[in-house]
């Protein structure tokens, strides 16, 4: 089975997620989705995440709007994760990402790109995007 990881890019009132598999070699096969920020919504969130078999997710904001995605997760994802059988040592885990460091090209709002960097570097592969 494949290691899924997530990026999320995290705004005031939606979330732009994005969910690959990390075993590939250099490819990545992204599957996006928009979720908006209330509690409904992150629980869809969560729900979304267990579906596609995420083991570990990165998010990024530039604002505290990070701390109720954070605390959802914790609370509908991660303890599924981390106990279901045959769980690695990552799964479940939470990354948040200073986003600074994860600035895209000035302009035009670039959400699932800058959550798809977000895979890349977690996973170590910062190749140039398309």
């Amino acid at each position: 089975m494949c290691y899924r990881i997530s990026g999320i890019d995290v705004h005031k009132k939606m979330l732009a997620v994005v969910v690959s598999d990390v075993e590939v070699d250099g490819e990545f096969r992204f599957e996006r989705r928009m979720f908006g920020s209330n509690p409904e919504q992150l629980r869809s969130l969560a729900a979304w995440l267990l579906e596609q078999e995420v083991e570990e997710a990165v998010m990024e904001s530039t604002a505290q709007y990070w701390k109720p995605v954070w605390e959802a997760l914790e609370r509908y994802w991660k303890p599924i994760r981390e106990k279901r059988e045959g769980a690695r040592r990552k799964s479940g885990t939470l990354h948040l990402a200073q986003a600074q460091s994860n600035r895209g090209r000035q302009g035009r709002k670039r959400d699932f790109p800058d959550a798809e960097r977000l895979i890349r570097r977690q996973t170590g592969n910062l190749a140039p995007s398309t």
